[in-house]
């Protein structure tokens, strides 16, 4: 479910400026409503899939007073240590933190608008494994983190239980800046023209993906299966 929709940030890979660039808040009530609708119906589990789930007090009393163990998708930089307590308090049991890259040079070409500092982050990551059972931080290849950085940063983590995956390449999804600045406008072939520039850029993906992606205009043939 949803505490809220869009965000009000511009980072250049999110593909959210045609559909999902205004953020605005659902009402408390209606966010208690739905949720209690749920686990009348049976619901055990809740994952918030809001472009960005920020550190709003009265959001994350409505869940705690559920009982209910959740998920949320974030940017740790912009939780407090004590947001943080109260979101493990709330019942949160997975954080999926987008860090993008390790670097300050490198968030700032991502136009994060990122105030922390990567060893600040790192302990936000760290005090969060202390009161929520899964944190993952994102990262995203950039030309401006060294291979070797980011392995020692990886590693740190990894030591205090958090998980960092290997960098993945940057997708251009159309409505993003990214793709815009590549292409401009998307039309009717954005994807195709999108994920084959992909293809084409980049021979590994991700560090739990072993099997390269099938090219879009051959999964759209007529009586194709790739199952």
């Amino acid at each position: 479910m949803e505490t809220s929709r869009g965000c009000p940030y511009h980072c250049t890979f999110c593909a959210k400026d045609n559909f999902r660039n205004l953020f605005r808040r659902r009402p408390v009530d209606r966010i208690g409503e739905e949720l209690d609708g749920l686990i009348a119906a049976g619901a055990r589990y809740i994952y918030f899939i809001d472009e960005i789930f920020l550190p709003y007090k009265d959001v994350l009393e409505t869940i705690a007073q559920r009982g209910i163990p959740f998920g949320v998708q974030t940017r740790i930089d912009l939780w407090s240590v004590e947001m943080i307590d109260l979101l493990g308090a709330a019942g949160c049991v997975s954080i999926e933190a987008g860090v993008e890259s390790i670097t300050e040079e490198g968030r700032a070409l991502l136009d994060k608008k990122c105030k922390l500092s990567t060893g600040e982050i790192s302990q936000r990551l760290i005090h969060a494994k202390r009161r929520v059972p899964f944190v993952q931080a994102n990262l995203l290849d950039s030309s401006d983190d060294d291979p070797a950085a980011v392995e020692f940063w990886r590693a740190e983590l990894h030591a205090h239980g958090v998980w960092a995956n290997e960098p993945v390449p940057l997708f251009p999804y159309p409505g993003s800046p990214d793709y815009t600045k590549r292409w401009g406008a998307p039309d009717d072939v954005a994807w195709e023209r999108a994920h084959a520039a992909y293809l084409g850029e980049f021979d590994a993906f991700s560090d739990i993906q072993e099997q390269r992606p099938v090219p879009l205009v051959q999964l759209e043939l007529p009586g194709t299966s790739h199952a």
